[in-house]
């Protein structure tokens, strides 16, 4: 089978991580693979993950005739970031095929877009979402706000969906838009994922081990992340303030991080700002860790490679009892509700300070199931299956295609032109 891969593929792009794998696992199957890197032009410098093949910008795609008209399917991983996903948004209407989904908000992908294309994108939300959400989209003061007052209205899930003759994505939650808007197979697979190597944890300091318990974010910091509240929630507690210390590692805007220290100094709670770093050393922080938060509010994602990740060390995980997070085993992960989320994080972490036990069998745990679960074998496998499913769809596809044209032409009240018994045999097609 020949694939073309579409993928960002700069190091600092999880999705572009996870796709390397799948790449390889493609490839190790006997399939040819091309991959065409979707990061924008101004990105194209930067350093890549290894996918085992040389990469194509999707700007100089044109040049490969041939290789699009012999590729058997094409293949595109779509998240909330314009500046990873240009290429995909360039090329999937022209070259439509499978979209493997990894946020099920894209409000974001869209406005970026839509910048050169206010009037085309004021069209897509009309049709989606009514005249009110399209006249308040483009009204919000910040990029908080925005999420805020669309991502239950106007996730734009439905699309990018429309786009894909079949969607595979990483869970459940978020399917019910992705359904109303594919044509073609719908699927749910585990993300692919691997650790980087596990590093001995560093030796605490000026504390004995049961008595102390490092806590660590790792990604982009930002509100979704819900730092503040694991600040306050320290905070709340005298045994927590005196104990815990919170290490972010991940990229961090200047103003976010100054805020986040302020109130970290202000409430006497033990903040480590480690910023963004590379692959050895993040390495090295989840191992010297005790527990990973992850939470998110609200939740957009379709995975949490953080969330993984942590899991594959072993790590105790604290997540949000929504989305993607609320569909992990209840025995792996530790679940705060987003409506009681300071009070229930503050009795969590102090269950955790005093119970060593607890925090390494819920670890062992999550290790377990994430091991046998995330694999990019099984993922490289599901990508075959739908490639199969979908070229069986497409003639039914084409079929209704051509049958809603000629009905379009048609005019006529809104009602049903076939007589009852008619429409009832003609549902062999649907």
């Amino acid at each position: 089978m020949k694939l073309l891969f579409f993928t960002p593929t700069i190091k600092r792009s999880a999705i572009g991580r996870m796709a390397a794998l799948i790449v390889r696992e493609l490839i190790a199957q006997g399939h040819a693979v091309t991959v065409v890197r979707t990061e924008s032009i101004s990105l194209q410098d930067q350093e890549t993950h290894d996918f085992g093949v040389s990469l194509v910008p999707w700007n100089e795609l044109h040049d490969r005739t041939q290789e699009i008209q012999t590729a058997d399917q094409f293949i595109y991983q779509v998240g909330d970031n314009y500046s990873y996903h240009e290429g995909c948004l360039h090329w999937m209407p022209k070259l439509p095929g499978i979209v493997c989904l990894h946020d099920f908000f894209l409000g974001s992908l869209f406005w970026a877009w839509s910048e050169s294309r206010r009037d085309e994108a004021d069209s897509i939300l009309r049709y989606y979402y009514g005249d009110a959400a399209a006249e308040s989209y483009f009204n919000a003061a910040n990029p908080a706000e925005f999420i805020a007052d669309t991502y239950e209205i106007s996730p734009m899930t439905e699309w990018i969906s429309s786009m894909a003759l079949g969607v595979i994505t990483h869970s459940e939650w978020g399917c019910r838009r992705v359904l109303s808007a594919c044509a073609g197979p719908v699927c749910v697979v585990p993300l692919a994922y691997n650790r980087f190597t596990a590093l001995a944890p560093a030796q605490t300091e000026g504390l004995e081990l049961d008595q102390s318990l490092n806590l660590l974010t790792i990604g982009h910091v930002n509100a979704n992340k819900r730092v503040e509240s694991v600040i306050r929630a320290i905070s709340s507690n005298p045994d927590l303030k005196r104990h815990i210390t919170y290490t972010l590692v991940g990229f961090i805007e200047q103003e976010v991080e100054l805020a986040l220290s302020s109130l970290a100094r202000r409430l006497g709670v033990k903040l480590v700002i480690s910023g963004q770093v590379d692959d050895t050393e993040l390495a090295q922080a989840i191992s010297n860790s005790d527990v990973v938060s992850c939470l998110r509010w609200p939740t957009l994602e379709a995975a949490s490679a953080s969330a993984i990740e942590a899991m594959l060390y072993g790590k105790a995980v604290i997540c949000t009892d929504a989305g993607f997070y609320a569909e992990l085993p209840d025995d792996c992960i530790f679940k705060i509700l987003p409506q009681n989320e300071i009070d229930d994080l503050s009795l969590c972490l102090t269950k955790l300070l005093h119970d060593r036990d607890l925090i390494m069998s819920y670890g062992e745990n999550a290790q377990r199931w994430a091991s046998k679960t995330f694999v990019a074998s099984d993922y490289a496998r599901s990508v075959e299956q739908m490639v199969a499913r979908v070229l069986a769809a497409s003639p039914v596809l084409e079929a209704l295609g051509y049958f809603s044209d000629i009905g379009n032409t048609w005019s006529g009240a809104d009602t049903y032109l076939l007589a009852e018994d008619d429409r009832r045999a003609l549902g062999i097609f649907t």
